[in-house]
């Protein structure tokens, strides 16, 4: 099952043609043009954090399943790992890609990986409307390469669906939806939080905490960007959060709603809030889940708040 996991897991992952012309940039750009695409588009693939169940179809290798989850590392790039289960759980395949939109050349880049076969599986991709839309070259360091052109479509916060092309001969001909994919949310989106704290230095081995020492309430209290406030938090000291969530933009209309369940971890500074509130625009009322790290007193993370998801980065009053 080697060729069809790996099409599917690095073809699920993003666009990618060879890599002699991933390395070709044809304009020059300012640091602040390029600064300024990348915040544009830097939350094009959000939907994808999270946990996620799958169910795909192969014309080569028939129907499986298998389970993929994404994080935003605390740099921007985004890291997913991939697998193919069986019935029993156990792991047929799995690989690893990271992901990240290049401001100079206009495009998402990404690297996969599965252990055996180096860093030479490289793509790029584009947003076409509400569709993120991939080509690939898969198996490269192999004796059969193959070309892989893959549209997310139907992308919402509890589902997408994915469908592949393939090519074996470089691009003269196709075979269209050579695979399929139907995922389903099991998990909320997610952020991993910097990994060079320095709190292991000295060789222990020992987890370190994300607090600080001496914090001892590093939770409570208002949190948000620095035009207003969005979270009231209380934290108990034992690990439970309550308070208010705060809807809509810090200067405009919001709606605001109490905290249903909350938890902080002190070990690892992981905060995940949850509830339902009304939405600002509709009034209509809906889930959300909001989960981020704390770390030196600034706390980073996701959010998904019916059909919407984001990032945020806030910080105590």
């Amino acid at each position: 099952m080697r060729p069809t996991v790996l099409g599917l897991c690095l073809g699920m992952l993003v666009l990618s043609i060879p890599a002699p012309a991933l390395a070709q940039t044809t304009t020059t750009r300012s640091e602040q043009e390029i600064r300024a695409s990348y915040e544009k588009h830097k939350g094009e693939f959000d939907y994808l954090l999270g946990d996620w169940e799958f169910t795909a179809d192969s014309k080569e290798y028939g129907s499986f399943r298998g389970y993929w989850s994404a994080v935003r590392l605390a740099t921007g790039q985004i890291l997913d790992e991939y697998r193919v289960v069986g019935d029993n759980g156990q792991v047929f395949y799995a690989s690893s890609t990271l992901r990240n939109y290049n401001g100079a050349a206009d495009r998402w880049e990404l690297v996969s990986t599965d252990g055996a076969n180096g860093i030479q599986d490289i793509g790029t991709g584009q947003r076409v409307g509400e569709e993120m839309h991939i080509e690939q070259r898969f198996g490269v360091a192999t004796a059969k390469p193959s070309t892989w052109k893959i549209r997310y479509y139907d992308i919402q916060p509890d589902r997408f669906s994915w469908t592949a092309d393939r090519s074996t001969d470089n691009g003269k001909t196709w075979v269209t939806k050579h695979q399929t994919i139907e995922a389903r949310r099991v998990g909320p989106a997610r952020t991993l939080g910097p990994l060079a704290t320095g709190k292991s230095a000295g060789g222990s081995s020992a987890p370190q905490s994300s607090v600080p020492a001496g914090a001892s309430d590093p939770v409570s209290g208002k949190w948000g960007p620095p035009e207003g406030t969005l979270l009231d938090l209380a934290y108990d000291g034992k690990g439970a959060v309550t308070g208010t969530v705060f809807w809509g933009s810090p200067d405009g209309p919001k709606t605001q709603a109490p905290i249903k369940t909350g938890t902080f971890d002190p070990q690892s500074g992981t905060l995940k809030l949850q509830g339902e509130a009304k939405r600002p625009d509709t009034g209509e009322v809906a889930a959300y889940v909001i989960q981020g790290t704390l770390s030196n007193g600034t706390l980073e993370g996701t959010y998904t708040f019916a059909d919407r998801t984001g990032n945020f980065r806030f910080s105590r009053k």
